[in-house]
C-alpha cells in the first residue's frame, strides 16, 4: 500500500470553521487556547506568525496556508516588531469591510479515526505552505475556489467551505507525507487500536524508559505476541519502531528551532552521541543535513 492509498482509505479528518473575516489595525489572534489542531488560510493582506519560543517571526501573505497538527502556543499578529503582549485581541470585521486589513479563514482539524490520530501524531507540529510553493495546480485551484466561496454572499455555504478545506488538507498532508518520508509501515499500525494508542503515547512521552516488557504490558500482550504483532504490521522490530518514533519526535522539535544538545534526553537518549547515531540510523543523515533537505524554506524562516 502506498501513502496515497492509505490516505484515501484511513485519513478521516474533518474541518470546522472557527472564524472568517478581516482583522484591521493592531491585533493578535490565536486558536491555541482551544487545545485543538488548527488551520489558517491567508486570503488577503499580510500578518506574522509568532511561535512562542522562537526569536524571529515568519511573514505570511495572501495565498499562504498554515496548519498546526499539534496544539503548540502561537500568535498571528499585525506587527513584526511589537510583542504579542502589546497587541490586543480584536473581533473580526466582515471580509467586505472597507478598511484595509488581513483576511483570514481559521478553523479546527478533528481527526475522527485512529488512523487520523496516528497520522497527526507523526506529522510535523506545524506546516507552512507558501503560495509560491510547487505543490501542484490542484491545490492552487482549490484555494481559489475556497476563497470565492468564502467571499460569496449566496446563503449559508459553510458545508461547501468545510469540504473544500478538507480537500486542501488532503493535498497538503499527502505532499508532506511524501516529502518527509513518513513511513507508511508505521501508519499500518492504525489497524490495531491498542498498538496505535501505544505509538501515540510514545510520541507524546518519548523520554520514558519504554523497554520491550513495558511496551508489551501497555497493550496487554506477552512479550512474544507483542514482537510478532509489531513485526507483522510494521516489518520492524519493536526497538526499531521505538527508534523511529523517537527520531520523529526529535525532528519536530528541531523544526521548531530546538538544538540537538537541548533535546536528546527529552526524546529518550542518554547521550548526544547516542542520539546522533540513532538519528543517522533512522534518517540516513545528520540532523542539520536532514532539516536542510526536508524543508529549506522553513529552515530559512525559522
Amino acid at each position: 500500500m502506498s501513502v496515497t492509498d492509505w490516505l484515501l482509505s484511513e485519513n478521516r479528518a474533518k474541518t470546522t470553521i472557527h472564524h472568517l473575516g478581516k482583522y484591521c489595525g493592531d491585533w493578535k489572534a490565536s486558536t491555541y487556547p482551544k487545545g485543538e489542531p488548527s488551520f489558517h488560510f491567508v486570503f488577503g493582506g499580510e500578518c506574522w506568525l509568532d511561535i512562542v519560543g522562537h526569536d524571529e517571526r515568519v511573514f505570511l501573505e495572501e495565498g499562504d496556508i498554515l496548519f498546526f497538527f499539534k496544539n503548540i502556543p502561537f500568535y498571528l499578529t499585525s506587527s513584526p516588531d511589537k510583542q504579542a503582549s502589546e497587541l490586543p485581541f480584536k473581533t473580526m470585521l466582515p471580509l467586505d469591510a472597507a478598511e484595509e486589513g488581513t483576511d483570514l479563514l481559521c478553523g479546527f482539524l478533528k481527526p475522527e479515526s485512529m488512523g487520523s490520530q496516528l497520522l497527526f501524531a507523526l506529522l510535523p507540529d506545524f506546516l507552512l505552505v507558501r503560495k509560491n510553493d510547487d505543490v501542484g495546480s490542484k491545490l492552487h485551484l482549490l484555494f481559489e475556489l475556497l476563497k470565492r466561496e468564502c467571499q460569496s454572499q449566496q446563503g449559508n455555504n459553510e458545508a461547501i467551505v468545510n469540504h473544500l478545506s478538507e480537500a486542501i488538507l488532503y493535498y497538503v498532508v499527502g505532499r508532506d507525507v511524501l516529502e518527509h518520508e513518513i513511513d507508511v509501515n508505521l501508519l499500518r499500525v492504525a489497524e490495531d487500536k491498542l498498538l496505535a494508542n501505544l505509538m501515540v503515547e510514545i510520541l507524546e512521552y518519548p523520554a520514558r524508559r519504554w523497554s520491550l516488557e513495558d511496551m508489551a504490558a501497555r497493550v496487554y500482550m506477552s512479550r512474544s505476541t507483542f514482537i510478532r504483532r509489531v513485526m507483522r504490521l510494521t516489518q520492524y522490530t519493536p526497538n526499531h519502531m521505538l527508534s523511529k518514533l523517537r527520531i520523529c519526535k526529535a525532528v519536530n522539535l528541531l523544526r521548531r528551532g530546538c538544538k540537538a544538545e537541548a533535546i536528546y534526553s527529552d526524546v529518550g537518549y542518554e547521550s548526544l552521541t547516542g542520539f546522533y547515531r540513532a538519528f543517522k540510523r533512522v534518517t540516513g543523515t545528520a540532523p542539520k543535513n536532514y532539516l536542510a533537505s526536508a524543508r529549506p524554506d522553513l529552515a530559512e524562516d525559522l
